[in-house]
C-alpha cells in the first residue's frame, strides 16, 4: 500500500494565477506545434506518394509507426524524469528537437529517411504531455485544474486545425518562395511546408526557456523514492476496473482521433475530388473554431459536473466523445457529398477533445502528484503504440487490401470511427462506478 500523508489545496502557496495562465498558454502553444509537426503530413500525401514511391500502408506506417515507435517507448523514461527531476529543462529539449526533426522531414529522399525524420519527431514529443500535465497540477489548485486541462487541450484543436489550415497555405506559399527566392529554387513544395511548420518551434523554446520558471511541488513529501514500477503496480492494483476502464477506453477513442488526423483530408481529395489546399482550408476554417471552444468547455462541463457531485465526469467526458465518433464520425465517412461530410466532421469536432480532458482530469482525480507524470506517460505508451499506429496503420491496410475502390477511404474510415468508438464507449460506461470509488480513496488520502 502507498502511504500518503498531503496537505490540502488550501495549505499550498500557489504561484500567481495570471502568470500560472500564461504558462498555460505557452504549454498551449507547443501542444499546438507539436501537433502541427506531427500531422501535417497528412495533406501532402499526393505529393509524399509520387516523390517517395510510397502506398497507402507505408503512408500510414510514416503517420502512425514511425512517430510513435520512439514516442511510445521514452514515454515512461521521461515520465519519470519529470517526477523526480526539473521540468521545464526537458520540456525546452523536447520542443528544439522535434522542430528540428520537423524541418529533417523537408530533406528526406527515401521512404526510410522521413521514417528516421520522423521518428525523431516522436523523441522530442514524448517530453511534452508528462511535462505538461506535472505542471499545470503544480500551477493550479485541483479546483481549476480541468480548466487549465482544457486550455490546454485546446492546443490539439489550433495544431490540427493549423496542420489543415495553414498547410494548404503553406503549399500556395511555397510556388511563390520557390519563384522569389533563389534558395528554395531547388525545392519541391512540400519540403518548404515543413520547413515552416517546424520553425516556429524554435522561437517557442527560447521563449519557455527564458520565462517560465519551475513550480513547487504539491503534496509530496520531499523524499525522492528509488526508480521503481511497483507504487505504480500498487496504485493499478488497488483499483484495476478504474485504471483499466479509462486507459482502454480513452485509448479506443483516440485510434479514431488519429485516424481522422492521418486520413480525413485523404477522404476529400480522393472521394469528394477537392484539392488539398482547399481541402486544407476548409477543415482547419471549420475545425479550429469548433475544436476550440470544445477543448476548453470540456474542462468547464468537468469542473461543472464535479461540482455538482459527479466524480465521474472525466469518464463522462470520454464516453460523449466515443458516442460522437459513432455517430457524427461514421455519417462523415459515409455521406455522398463532400458538404454533408463537412458537416458530420464539424459536429464530431465539438466533442473531440472531451477524451484528452477527461484523461488529464481522470488521471489528477485519482493519481497521487509524485506519480503523474509517469502514468500520464504510461497513457502517451498506450496511445502511441495502440492508438496513433493502429488508426494510421489499420486505416491504410483496409484501404489496400479490401475497400480497394477510389472511394474505399470512407468505408476503411467508417468501420474504424464505429467499432472503436463503440467498444470505447461501453468499455467507459461499465468503469465508472470504479472510478468513482478510486476518486473518493484518492481525496481521503489527501486529506488524511
Amino acid at each position: 500500500m502507498i502511504a500518503l500523508a498531503m496537505p490540502s489545496a488550501k495549505d499550498h502557496n500557489w504561484p500567481p494565477r495570471k502568470y500560472a495562465w500564461y504558462v498555460v498558454s505557452l504549454l498551449t502553444l507547443a501542444y499546438a506545434l507539436a501537433i502541427l509537426d506531427r500531422v501535417s503530413i497528412g495533406l501532402l500525401i499526393v505529393p509524399l506518394q509520387a516523390t517517395l514511391h510510397i502506398n497507402d500502408t507505408q503512408f500510414g506506417l510514416l503517420q502512425g509507426m514511425a512517430f510513435s515507435l520512439f514516442y511510445s517507448m521514452l514515454g515512461l523514461p521521461l515520465g519519470i524524469w519529470c517526477d523526480r527531476s526539473r521540468r521545464v529543462p526537458l520540456l525546452v529539449i523536447g520542443l528544439l528537437l522535434w522542430s528540428a526533426a520537423t524541418i529533417g522531414c523537408a530533406f528526406a529522399s527515401s521512404f526510410g529517411g522521413l521514417f528516421f525524420a520522423r521518428m525523431l519527431v516522436g523523441v522530442g514529443e514524448a517530453a511534452l504531455v508528462p511535462c505538461a500535465a506535472s505542471l499545470i497540477a503544480d500551477y493550479f489548485e485541483p479546483d481549476v485544474r480541468p480548466k487549465a486541462y482544457g486550455t490546454f487541450v485546446t492546443g490539439s484543436s489550433l495544431g490540427t486545425a493549423a496542420a489543415m489550415g495553414l498547410s494548404g497555405l503553406f503549399l500556395v506559399t511555397a510556388d511563390h518562395l520557390i519563384v522569389d527566392y533563389a534558395m528554395f529554387e531547388n525545392m519541391a513544395p512540400w519540403q518548404i511546408v515543413f520547413i515552416l511548420c517546424g520553425a516556429p518551434g524554435i522561437l517557442l523554446a527560447l521563449v519557455i526557456m527564458l520565462t517560465v520558471r519551475e513550480p513547487k511541488r504539491h503534496g509530496v513529501s520531499g523524499v525522492t523514492p528509488p526508480i521503481s514500477l511497483r507504487p505504480i503496480i500498487q496504485l493499478f492494483k488497488r483499483h484495476p476496473r478504474a485504471f483499466g476502464s479509462l486507459m482502454l477506453g480513452t485509448v479506443l477513442n483516440l485510434v479514431c482521433v488519429y485516424a481522422i488526423i492521418g486520413w480525413f483530408p485523404a477522404l476529400f481529395i480522393r472521394v469528394h475530388g477537392w484539392g488539398a489546399a482547399e481541402t486544407g482550408w476548409l477543415l482547419g476554417a471549420v475545425g479550429m473554431p469548433i475544436s476550440i471552444f470544445a477543448a476548453i468547455n470540456s474542462g468547464w462541463v468537468i469542473s461543472w459536473l464535479t461540482k455538482r457531485g459527479h466524480s465521474d465526469a472525466p469518464m463522462l467526458a470520454a464516453i460523449a466523445c466515443g458516442l460522437s465518433m459513432v455517430v457524427f464520425g461514421t455519417f462523415a465517412c459515409l455521406v455522398p457529398s463532400g458538404s454533408l461530410a463537412l458537416l458530420g466532421y464539424a459536429l464530431n469536432a465539438l466533442f473531440l477533445n472531451w477524451n484528452i480532458s477527461g484523461v488529464y482530469s481522470g488521471i489528477s482525480m485519482i493519481v497521487p502528484n509524485e506519480m503523474r507524470g509517469q502514468v500520464m506517460a504510461l497513457h502517451n505508451i498506450c496511445s502511441g503504440l495502440i492508438a496513433l499506429t493502429t488508426g494510421n496503420f489499420i486505416v491504410g491496410f483496409l484501404s489496400d487490401t479490401i475497400f480497394t475502390s477510389p472511394g474505399g477511404i470512407a468505408w476503411s474510415l467508417g468501420v474504424v470511427f464505429f467499432g472503436c468508438g463503440l467498444a470505447a464507449t461501453l468499455v467507459l460506461y461499465t468503469g465508472r462506478a470504479a472510478f468513482r470509488a478510486a476518486a473518493l480513496d484518492h481525496k481521503e488520502r489527501e486529506a488524511a
